[in-house]
């Protein structure tokens, strides 16, 4: 009886602690359509609103990135400079240049980037479903 008890509070006790201390789920991604890559021009980045998330998708002679819209300071929306080949924060004057880097003013950190993937033409992005 004892012995059953014991093994009762430790099982008990074990639950609780996983109550405390979750695991983290993991993370899905959603692939979603943004059209062909012709719908990007060469040196422009178009804004979209994907699932919730505002990006912006920058189309380079090299390749199509996609990035969140949302500076890494105070969250305002970041906008596109062709001229000087960077996004610009009017909020705190944050510059990031075309790779997503933080290179002028309070922002902390680079923007978030959304991985981009071709396929038969079209171009997709994986946002994090929910």
């Amino acid at each position: 009886m004892g012995f059953g008890l014991l093994f009762g509070m430790g099982t008990l006790g074990l639950r609780f602690l996983q109550f405390l201390i979750p695991s983290p789920a993991a993370k899905r991604y959603e692939a979603v359509l943004i059209g062909s890559e012709s719908r990007v021009p060469v040196g422009e980045a178009v804004p979209m609103d994907l699932g919730g998330q505002k990006i912006l998708v920058l189309r380079t002679n090299d390749d199509v990135v996609a990035f969140s819209r949302r500076c890494t300071d105070l969250g305002c929306l970041v906008s596109w400079n062709k001229e000087r080949e960077q996004f610009v924060c009017p909020c705190h004057r944050g510059v990031f240049d075309k790779t997503g880097r933080n290179i002028a003013g309070p922002p902390p950190r680079p923007l978030d980037r959304f991985e981009v993937v071709k396929r038969g033409g079209q171009l997709y992005v994986n946002i994090a479903s929910t």
